[in-house]
C-alpha cells in the first residue's frame, strides 16, 4: 500500500459536499474517517454511492458521532482509532429556513467549538478546513447589517439573527467562532467561502435539500411569476466539482494558512440568464418581469404565502449586485489549475438530475 496522502476526519460526511469530498480524498489515496449521526444506515448509503462511482472505499471508516455531543459522542476506543488524523474537514451545518436562533447556534456555532476542542484533545492537526459561505466576503453588506470584522465582539447577534434569519446569521457567527477557537488552540486553519453550489460537472447530481434544487422545482411548478431583483442581480455559483477540488488543494497549500478563500466560477451569469437556462431545460417560458426584493421580503412575512410559493425571505439575501473578489482564488489557481466550470452545461445537467 502507498502511504496515505493524509489521514482525514470529515464532519458532515453524509451531506452533499461531504460525500463528494470523501470521494475525492479516496481518489487521492487519503485515509478517511467519516462521522455520521446514524452510522448503520448512512455508512451503507455512502459505500453504495462510492461503489456506483467505481471508487475503492477500503481506506474509509465510519464512526457514530455528533458535533453537539461531549467529545463528539465518541468512545475512548474511537479516539484511539483517530489518533493519526492530521486533517480535519468541517462541511457540517444545520441548513433550514425559519430556524430559531437557539437551534441554529447549537450546531453552526457551539458545535464548532465542541468539534475543535474535542479533536484537538486527541489529534495533532496539520490543518483544519472549514466550509463557510460567500456572504462573508461582502464587507459592505456585513457592515450594513451591523457586523464589523475588526470588532466582532461588539456585534449585537440577536439583532443580526432577526435581520438575516437564523441560518445565515449562525453561519456568519460560526465563521468568526472558528477563527477564534483555532487561534486559541493554535490549530492551523483555512476557511473556504463557496458560492451557491450547483451539481456535479459530469452527472449533475445534487440533493433535494439544496437551494438550486428548490429554484428548479419552483420554476417547474410555475410558482415563480416574476424575477426577484433586477437584471443586475446574480446568484454566484460554483459546481460541487470545483469546490471539492479547491478544498483539497487549499488544505495542502502553505499559502492558504490562516486564509479565507472565496471559491466561485471565474465567469458568472446574471440571475435572469440562470433562470432562462433552467426554463429552457424544463421546456417552459421563463418569467420576464421583475419584482422588488424588499417588496417580496415584505409579502413573504406571511408564512402561509411563503409556504405556498416555496420561498423564504432568507433566500433572497443571496441574490447580489456586488462583484465577487476572486483575486485570491485566481492567484492560487495558477498553481492548482482547476478548470473553470461550463456553467450553462452543468446547470442543464443539474436540471436533468433534479427532474429525473
Amino acid at each position: 500500500m502507498l502511504k496515505p496522502s493524509q489521514t482525514a476526519l470529515v464532519v458532515g460526511a453524509t451531506g452533499f459536499i461531504g460525500k463528494f469530498l470523501i470521494a475525492q480524498l479516496l481518489r487521492d489515496n487519503a485515509r478517511v474517517f467519516a462521522i455520521c449521526r446514524n452510522v448503520d444506515e448512512q455508512s451503507l448509503q455512502i459505500r453504495d454511492w462510492l461503489a456506483q462511482q467505481n471508487i475503492d472505499y477500503q481506506q474509509l471508516s465510519f464512526l457514530q458521532g455528533d458535533i453537539t455531543q461531549p467529545d463528539l459522542g465518541l468512545s475512548l476506543e474511537d479516539w484511539k482509532t483517530l489518533k493519526e488524523v492530521n486533517y480535519l474537514y468541517n462541511t457540517s451545518a444545520l441548513f433550514k429556513w425559519h430556524l430559531s436562533m437557539q437551534q441554529a447556534q447549537a450546531v453552526n456555532v457551539d458545535g464548532l467549538t465542541n468539534l475543535l476542542h474535542s479533536v484537538n484533545k486527541h489529534c495533532h492537526l496539520e490543518r483544519a478546513v472549514h466550509l463557510s459561505g460567500f456572504m462573508l466576503t461582502l464587507d459592505q453588506h456585513l457592515q450594513a447589517v451591523g457586523i464589523y470584522r475588526e470588532h466582532i465582539e461588539k456585534t449585537d447577534w440577536p439583532k443580526i439573527y432577526d435581520t438575516l434569519g437564523a441560518y445565515e446569521a449562525s453561519k456568519i457567527q460560526g465563521h468568526f467562532n472558528w477563527i477564534k477557537q483555532t487561534d486559541l488552540l493554535n490549530i492551523p486553519w483555512t476557511i473556504i467561502h463557496p458560492a451557491t453550489v450547483i451539481g456535479d460537472e459530469i452527472t449533475g447530481e445534487i440533493p433535494s435539500s439544496q437551494p438550486i434544487t428548490a429554484l428548479i422545482q419552483q420554476l417547474q411548478q410555475k410558482k415563480m411569476n416574476a424575477l426577484p431583483g433586477t437584471s443586475e442581480h446574480s446568484l454566484p455559483l460554483v459546481s460541487v466539482t470545483m469546490l471539492v477540488n479547491a478544498m483539497l488543494h487549499a488544505s495542502k497549500d502553505p499559502h492558504t494558512l490562516k486564509q479565507e478563500i472565496l471559491v466561485a466560477n471565474p465567469k458568472q451569469i446574471p440571475f435572469q440568464i440562470l433562470v432562462k437556462i433552467i426554463a429552457q431545460s424544463l421546456q417552459i417560458n421563463p418569467p420576464r418581469h421583475f419584482i422588488s426584493i424588499s417588496f417580496l421580503k415584505w409579502i413573504l412575512k406571511w408564512r402561509w404565502l411563503a409556504n405556498k410559493l416555496d420561498m423564504s425571505p432568507e433566500m433572497l439575501n443571496f441574490l447580489r449586485i456586488e462583484q465577487l473578489d476572486l483575486s485570491t482564488f485566481n492567484q492560487l489557481n495558477q498553481q492548482w489549475k482547476i478548470p473553470p466550470t461550463e456553467l450553462k452545461e452543468t446547470m442543464q445537467k443539474t436540471v436533468e438530475w433534479v427532474t429525473h
